[in-house]
């Protein structure tokens, strides 16, 4: 009867009436997946309002085709332009923008793309073996394990940094603590957030991930003056991709089950898994010390994690009607708009829903990495587009995802703030992926230390799930001291007092919240207290060992030490002086400026097409086209998305149409 069940599911997904409606949903995420700061989550928001009057296995089919693919696509702004498409492909750009910019961009897309088939395909098969096993697993998987598991994520975030792990567990603190910034979960109290309103939930996500990794490659693309693979070079790789993801095919099933793992616990998955599945290949592979130079493992182990992920994210989201993952909460809203009620039912009286699901999910993963396959090569162009062509174009793709997540004007002075911090942190080698993802995990880690406190007490500790994960983290421990402590910067004294400096003004931050919050209820103030004192003192420790950099002779022991400096240049390089710097940042707020002046549209035409002339005035026929393309596409995202774009003050004198920023 099953069987049965499960082969009907698979006729009825490729009937007429079904079947197109799968590949609407697979060809929305591709192109959402493309676009910086949009993602599956968006793309579910558009189609909510449409799903209730689609009958139930085609709202799924849509809604599942959309989920699925956008973690494949989203690897080309990875690789291709250094900016995570979403949070899905953050780890991707350590190892897949480097080998861009040594133009093997086909090869990195190719062995991408056969990865995040292989791990989705992976990803729905466990999901159709352990719809009937899951259940007792994750009813055990309490809120103590939740905590160790959490703890063990940032833990191996240590490893991320290569050499010096410190950094790395610093740059992670620094994270928790902005984390949080906002209400306090607990008592509702303020923290630190200056008694403004737009502090009070905390930082947006989104805003803090473009500005962290996006604008500093923006940066370094309008130093370099050059294209993305310097000079123009791009080399032919898609088959190559395809051989190397064949070659490390136990990498590839290794990291996903590591996405199924981690994405079957709920919350946890859609941001960590990647950084997860990529310090295991980081702690398991042969010469990691190439990881975040351009290795190719580096991009099959969080692609191959990140699309398994949802296969198992959809376990708590069918069994038990709890999402996996920020996107399954408005999958779980288009399930109640059409009449399934997630829950035991679905694997009793409606299993052929819960078979249609699967079989949507493992067909959309070929659809979807298929055409992206057959993408590659033609995106992979995008890295010979000279520098003055393609930078305008990403800050005006920056400022709408930016502007998209919240439509509020502080989140731009936000992006502007985390862009500086990002260009800092990429200048003088702090992990700025560490530093996002202690941020996303701050309010999950002092929620679940309330609950744990409140419902076991030390006691969680002696069951069998925390006592893996204990093992686990200690191992994770051993693994870390064991790294050498290599030098920072260029290896040279006059680097290692810059460095010292660097670090030693970091330290305001924590101190002026240990400040900010000490008034608060001893619940609201306990919490950012402890992780600024825990910030202090490695703080503490990265300035000592920079300053013993410093001392007479240090300088000759420094500079044998040749391999470390070549991993410091490639992973962390000082692109350029500070002044060169501050004016390649300066065209942000450029930008900004002329937004809140002529409004988003119009400056977004001003600024490609003054920046192209600026650079070269024969190039005006290119800078109409491209303008033209760009208005046009924001047209179309407006009208679908239903945003009204930022209105500047040429709209109050003006009676400028809506498409073109007006009240």
């Amino acid at each position: 009867m099953e069987v049965e069940m499960f082969i009907s599911a698979l006729t009825q997904l490729f009937q007429i009436s079904h079947f197109p409606y799968l590949m609407a949903g697979v060809l929305l995420g591709l192109t959402l997946g493309i676009l910086p700061g949009l993602g599956g989550t968006s793309g579910l928001a558009i189609l909510l309002p449409f799903v209730y009057t689609f009958e139930p296995s085609v709202a799924l089919a849509m809604m599942i085709g959309v989920l699925a693919p956008t973690t494949t696509s989203d690897t080309f702004p990875a690789v291709l332009l250094g900016i995570p498409g979403t949070a899905g492909s953050q780890a991707t750009v350590l190892d897949g923008h480097p080998l861009a910019k040594k133009g093997q961009a086909s090869r990195a897309l190719s062995a991408a793309f056969l990865s995040s088939l292989v791990g989705g395909l992976f990803g729905a098969m466990i999901l159709s073996i352990s719809i009937f096993f899951a259940k007792p697993l994750i009813m055990s998987f309490g809120f103590g394990e939740q905590f160790l598991l959490i703890i063990l994520a940032l833990l191996m975030i240590g490893a991320l940094t290569g050499a010096n792990f410190l950094k790395g567990l610093a740059s992670c603190v620094i994270g928790l603590v902005i984390g949080t910034i906002g209400l306090a979960q607990i008592t509702g109290e303020p923290r630190y957030t200056f008694g403004t309103l737009y502090l009070v939930d905390g930082f947006p996500l989104v805003v803090m991930g473009l500005g962290l990794f996006a604008v500093p490659e923006i940066v370094g693309l309008l130093q370099s003056k050059s294209t993305v693979a310097g000079g123009g070079k791009l080399e032919k790789g898609w088959l190559r991709g395809m051989r190397d993801a064949v070659s490390n095919w136990f990498l590839i099933i290794r990291c996903s089950t590591v996405g199924v793992l981690v994405g079957a616990l709920p919350g946890l998955g859609g941001t960590v898994v990647d950084w997860i599945a990529y310090s295991h290949a980081k702690q398991t592979i042969k010469n990691p010390e190439t990881l975040g130079t351009g290795d190719i493992r580096g991009v099959i182990a969080p692609e191959s994690a990140n699309n398994a992920k949802e296969g198992g994210a959809l376990i708590p989201t069918i069994l038990f009607g709890i999402p996996g993952s920020g996107n399954k909460v408005l999958l779980l809203g288009g399930l109640v708009l059409v009449g399934i009620e997630p829950g035991i039912e679905m694997v009793t009286t409606q299993l052929d829903i819960t078979y249609l699901i699967i079989w949507s999910l493992a067909v959309a993963n070929i659809f979807g990495a298929g055409l992206c396959l057959f993408l590659a090569r033609p995106m992979a162009q995008l890295t010979r587009v000279p520098f003055f062509i393609l930078a305008p174009i990403l800050v005006v793709l920056i400022f709408f995802a930016t502007f998209n997540n919240g439509r509020d004007w502080s989140d731009f002075v936000a992006l502007m703030l985390f862009g500086g911090v990002g260009v800092l942190f990429k200048t003088y080698g702090w992990s700025r992926p560490a530093l996002l993802i202690g941020f996303f995990l701050s309010s999950k880690i002092e929620l679940l230390s309330y609950q744990v406190s409140a419902a076991y007490g030390l006691s969680f500790l002696y069951r069998t799930g925390s006592i893996i994960l204990i093992v686990l983290a200690l191992g994770t421990i051993f693994l870390l001291l064991r790294q050498k402590m290599t030098p920072d910067g260029k290896s040279t004294v006059e680097e290692a007092g810059k460095q010292t400096m660097f670090t030693c003004l970091m330290a305001l931050f924590p101190i002026t919240m240990i400040l900010q919050v000490m008034s608060l209820d001893f619940r609201a103030s306990v919490y950012p207290i402890a992780l600024s004192g825990v910030l202090l003192l490695l703080l503490a420790s990265i300035a000592g060992l920079q300053m013993m950099q410093q001392r007479p002779g240090m300088k000759r022991v420094i500079a044998s030490n040749a391999a470390s400096r070549t991993m410091s240049r490639n992973i962390f390089e000082n692109h350029g002086t500070l002044y060169e710097q501050v004016r390649a940042f300066a065209m942000i707020p450029v930008f900004l400026g002329l937004v809140f002046l002529l409004g988003f549209p119009i400056a977004a035409v001003a600024l490609i097409n003054g920046f192209i002339l600026m650079h070269d005035r024969s190039k005006y026929l290119v800078s109409i086209i491209v303008s033209a393309a760009v208005l046009i596409i924001l047209w179309t995202l407006s009208g679908v998305l239903t945003l009204q774009y930022p209105a500047g003050i040429i709209a109050d004198f003006l009676p400028l149409p809506w498409w073109l920023g007006g009240r």
